[in-house]
């Protein structure tokens, strides 16, 4: 399995072309502009939680219960709790299934 890191970059050069293209460009992507943020959240936001984990405890992985109790975190604030106070966020649970994709497959390259 290969180093975590290159898969983080892949992961933050994904996302940053696609906010580019989304944002800035003005070019629609149907199914990028409605899942592709979502599935790399974990994969972005986890390697910070490692990182954390390993200067304050000296643990250097996460564990799988770890990486799942993270990503149930971030779906249930982000797909229930604020489309329940603003009306600006939607719940949808097809973005549920795209947080926890990106956190198996982060958990995939950081056994290596």
């Amino acid at each position: 399995m290969p180093h975590p890191r290159p898969f983080f970059l892949l992961s933050l050069f994904l996302f940053l072309g696609h906010q580019l293209t989304q944002k800035v460009l003005h070019i629609p992507i149907p199914l990028a502009d409605n899942y592709l943020d979502n599935l790399l959240c974990m994969p972005l936001l986890l390697p910070g939680l490692q990182l954390q984990q390993r200067w304050l405890f000296g643990r250097p992985k996460l564990s799988f219960m770890e990486i799942l109790a993270a990503t149930a975190l971030v779906a249930f604030a982000s797909e229930w709790l604020f489309p329940r106070l603003s009306p600006a966020f939607t719940a949808d649970l097809w973005d549920v299934a795209a947080y926890f994709g990106g956190a198996f497959v982060y958990y995939g390259f950081s056994r290596s």
